[in-house]
């Protein structure tokens, strides 16, 4: 039976929480540390945005601020979500070549979240695995995922939902007006469900743990063996940290347009900056989100940004399509884009929740709503 290291961290910090994984990824995959499997939940709330995300695009950060709640964006895919101490967090992490990690991204997902059907199905819950990366009891949305291939390890990192604050989530979150935000709210607590909702009460943190370790060890067929970070990666976690804390990490996808993103409210969709100067802002709903800021200047685009809830790795793949774009005429964009986008995503190490195509549509209808308000 194979042996994993296992590391229950208890409560941390959202910028130790999403950095330890990448550190742990950099010893397992050079083969300084054995397969790990981190246990470890939030000492305080935070928002925490997909690594293909802009926090202004996706949440209230002056809220946010005045209620002293840090937005992180981590490093894998996914969406914005608000995270507290009624979270329970697991880190898998494996080398590339691990069993585990040979096959598809969905199917590494699949084979990994058998242990949270079991966990919940422990409890008697009717839990299933949702494709790409969800688990589900009853349709409702009871564990979050998301993975990464970071410096020669699979990633994947996830939660059991002790209890759900529908509320808060929903006044972190950028929506156009109060009335959508109670739909918001009415909709979170439909989709959304936890421990408390299912069970009628929260168990005890420590069952959890226990119960959590035991359905992994079962559903992986692994023996967990506890132990610790080394000094090394406590280190590199540090480093990581301050990188997450970091403007120019939390704005990267902007790529120096911050400023794009300012004039930004929900709900708006073309912003006349002076005749011939626009910005629009288009969302486009395929398996996940995109999202497109695009400016153009006197018929000409000088600045895109490509966004969404999707997998994408590297991140960076986004930027170059986004500069592959820039000087293009609005009338060739659609037309340029198939090509740059294909061979752009063709490079990125994972794909998930995004095809070439979801991209095109949304520079599509971004041009199409630029050229109708400027003729109308």
């Amino acid at each position: 039976m194979e042996r994993w290291r296992f590391v229950d961290l208890g409560a941390r910090d959202g910028y130790f929480i999403q950095s330890v994984y990448e550190a742990v990824a950099k010893f397992v995959g050079s083969g300084r540390s054995p397969p790990t499997l981190i246990f470890v939940y939030p000492s305080h709330p935070y928002v925490c945005i997909g690594v293909n995300q802009l926090p202004d695009l996706e949440v209230d950060t002056e809220l946010c601020r005045k209620l002293g709640i840090p937005i992180v964006r981590r490093q894998v895919g996914g969406g914005a979500v608000y995270l507290d101490q009624n979270q329970q967090f697991y880190h898998v992490i494996v080398p590339r070549n691990h069993p585990l990690a040979r096959g598809t991204v969905e199917d590494f997902f699949r084979n990994v979240l058998r242990a949270v059907v079991e966990f919940y199905r422990s409890y008697g819950l009717p839990a299933e695995y949702k494709p790409v990366n969800d688990v589900v009891i009853r349709g409702r949305k009871a564990s979050g995922n998301g993975a990464a291939l970071l410096h020669g390890s699979m990633v994947l990192i996830g939660n059991v939902i002790l209890d759900f604050d529908a509320e808060t989530a929903a006044k972190i979150l950028r929506v156009p007006d109060e009335k959508l935000r109670s739909h918001l709210v009415a909709t979170m607590k439909e989709w959304v469900t936890s421990l408390r909702r299912e069970l009628g009460y929260v168990p005890p943190r420590h069952e959890v743990v226990i119960k959590l370790r035991k359905c992994f060890e079962d559903a992986l067929g692994i023996e967990l063996v506890d132990g610790e970070l080394s000094a090394e990666e406590l280190e590199e976690t540090r480093r990581i940290a301050e990188k997450l804390a970091s403007k120019e990490w939390l704005y990267a996808l902007a790529d120096g347009r911050e400023d794009l993103l300012r004039r930004y409210v929900p709900g708006t969709r073309v912003v006349k900056v002076r005749e011939g100067h626009y910005i629009a802002y288009v969302d486009h709903r395929g398996e996940k989100t995109v999202r497109i800021v695009l400016e153009t200047v006197e018929g000409i685009v000088n600045s895109v940004i490509i966004s969404g809830d999707f997998f994408v790795d590297p991140p960076d793949v986004l930027l170059e399509i986004s500069k592959q774009l820039r000087g293009t005429k609005i009338s060739e964009v659609v037309e340029r884009s198939r090509s740059v986008v294909e061979e752009a995503l063709s490079k990125a190490r994972i794909v998930v929740g995004v095809k070439p195509n979801d991209i095109v549509e949304a520079l599509r209808k971004s041009i199409e709503i630029l050229e109708n308000f400027a003729t109308s």
